[in-house]
């Protein structure tokens, strides 16, 4: 894992570490004055202290509207229905659920082959854009810790591009375990900064901006989160640029 020069000693950080909960980490990179430590127990990188909810509802819905989606909309359908070979062992009529689902698009796609589609995303801009784009689908406006999802309702579960902006990790994964069935699927797709392709710097890397970005996972503290939560691993695919995208399973009986 490369890091940006810091002072290397233990220090008490003010919360403890999102992922295992060690309050033993060491100064590991500070950003536009957002410091962030790396715990000494399991090398998780995480920003402390982290954004409380209102800032980030705040930081959401400055984007996401209309504009937002049509400018890109072709290209984003395009890529979406690509990976729909992906999906299709997991998500064929099955129900499922896409979080962060922003304007709808992959909510669109995988409908083409599940039997129910739903997406929630804290963004009234985006929610309006995809009930206005796709109305078959179902979409909820609102925290994913607010919502009313029965517990065991979902198949398969999309989260692309989300973990890494939550400012509660174990409730983000307490609300994972609760809705994924057993024997469903979680993908998840996160920056990785434990990827070779990472500048020698990590502060030159174009994602390593808080308050957006808040944690960094490589393939072994991902899957570390996922275990803790009674999922294992079943795959991860090989990305080129500085990215994981990963595949968990929910076993039979619940892991819970």
């Amino acid at each position: 894992m490369r890091s940006a020069p810091a002072e290397s000693r233990i220090v008490p950080f003010r919360a403890g570490c999102p992922l295992c909960g060690s309050h033993k980490a060491e100064p590991f990179a500070e950003q536009d004055g957002y410091d962030f430590a790396r715990c000494r127990q399991c090398r998780f990188v995480y920003l402390d202290p982290m954004p409380g909810d209102d800032q980030l509802a705040a930081l959401y819905n400055e984007v996401g509207g209309s504009d937002t989606y049509l400018a890109k909309r072709r290209s984003r359908t395009r890529r979406a229905h690509l990976k729909l070979l992906r999906f299709l062992p997991y998500a064929f009529a099955k129900d499922i659920l896409d979080i962060g689902c922003g304007g709808g698009i992959m909510v669109s796609a995988l409908g083409r082959i599940a039997r129910r589609a739903v997406g929630i995303d804290i963004s009234e801009g985006a929610i309006a854009f995809a009930r206005a784009t796709f109305p078959r689908h179902a979409f909820v406006c609102a925290d994913y810790r607010e919502t009313d999802l029965a517990p065991d309702s979902f198949d398969f579960v999309h989260a692309s591009e989300i973990i890494e902006h939550v400012n509660d990790l174990g409730a983000f994964m307490a609300f994972l375990a609760r809705v994924t069935r057993p024997g469903g699927h979680v993908y998840v797709t996160t920056p990785d900064i434990g990827h070779e392709a990472l500048p020698p710097d990590v502060r030159q890397w174009d994602v390593f901006s808080p308050p957006r970005h808040l944690q960094f996972f490589d393939q072994d503290t991902l899957s570390q989160v996922f275990a803790r939560h009674g999922f294992v691993t079943r795959r991860r695919y090989r990305d080129r640029k500085p990215g994981l995208q990963m595949l968990f399973r929910m076993p039979q009986g619940g892991g819970r």
